[in-house]
């Protein structure tokens, strides 16, 4: 068993971590070239007949992306390399004629296929126990400053008056068919009059906070029911709700296990705080403040 586990080092896992290793130890050259480009990266080759490669070179990858990709080429390249092992080991059993050779050739394709096994258990066990932690974004939630309540959610300025409340109301109808047409559910009955306390509105509702809810209702195939919307008069004097706005609260419907509440905290990863400590989640396109526990305040 020893000399299988080190011959699967030696052929399959070990090129698979230098070639890991080598990756990052020369992307600060290449970040240091980058930055002394005062356009963005350089490319040494015109790329200006080449549509895709002018869109990789004009993006805005990170390096959390970078790593993720080196983890997925190093499995590739690993995988590859057994493959070109295997057939060395094959040629020589098919056109060895001394019964040692053919041995040693069986040694190898068992050799291979314990490393490739190996291999690929690493990716399958660690996305058994959490999708996530294959995800190398990792974030320290104490490590990051809160930032300002007015800078995580903007506040838009509405008029508190029923002629703005009315303008909502004409588009009220369109916005909660195409919501209902998507899944999406809205708790209450639009409010008809500033005074009205027990309504939700949707009319108006952000063009992004639309296709934010229908992609997060794809997503995570579970109950997603929006709870305040453009009703402004009912948030408080400083609130993020109103007319155009990306804001929408949605409840956490934690009596569903497999719920939106759990869907967010399993996959959404927590970005900062607001100024009562209250943990804001960032994903998809959307930021999840979980103001209470009714529901959550979403900025998309």
């Amino acid at each position: 068993m020893k000399r299988v586990l080190s011959l699967a080092m030696a052929y399959v896992i070990l090129p698979a971590l230098l070639l890991t290793l080598f990756a990052v130890l020369i992307a600060p050259y290449f970040a240091h070239a980058a930055e002394e480009c005062k356009a963005g990266f350089c490319p040494l080759a015109s790329v200006d007949n080449s549509p895709k490669l002018r869109a990789l070179y004009d993006s805005d990858q990170n390096l959390v992306t970078y790593i993720n990709s080196l983890f997925k080429i190093a499995i590739s390249v690993g995988a590859i390399i057994a493959v070109i092992r295997l057939g060395i080991a094959g040629y020589a059993y098919m056109g060895g004629d001394m019964w040692g050779t053919k041995q040693k050739a069986k040694e190898i394709i068992t050799d291979v296929f314990f490393g490739l096994l190996l291999l690929l258990s690493i990716w399958i066990i660690l996305y058994q126990i959490n999708p996530n932690l294959l995800n190398l974004n990792i974030a320290f939630p104490g490590a990051v400053a809160a930032p300002p309540p007015s800078a995580a959610f903007p506040r838009p300025s509405a008029p508190r008056n029923q002629a703005a409340l009315d303008k909502i109301l004409e588009d009220e109808d369109v916005k909660r068919a195409t919501l209902r047409g998507s899944g999406i559910r809205i708790n209450k009955n639009p409010c008809y009059k500033v005074t009205d306390t027990e309504c939700t509105n949707v009319g108006l509702l952000g063009v992004s906070a639309v296709t934010g809810l229908q992609n997060l209702y794809r997503d995570c195939r579970c109950s997603v029911v929006v709870s305040g919307g453009t009703e402004w008069f009912r948030h408080g004097k400083n609130t993020a709700h109103g007319p155009n706005s990306p804001v929408v609260d949605i409840l956490k419907d934690k009596e569903d296990k497999g719920g939106l509440d759990r869907y967010i905290r399993t996959n959404g990863t927590i970005t900062g705080r607001d100024s009562l400590g209250r943990a804001i989640y960032s994903l998809g396109e959307g930021r999840f403040l979980d103001e209470d526990s009714a529901h959550w305040h979403v900025m998309f």
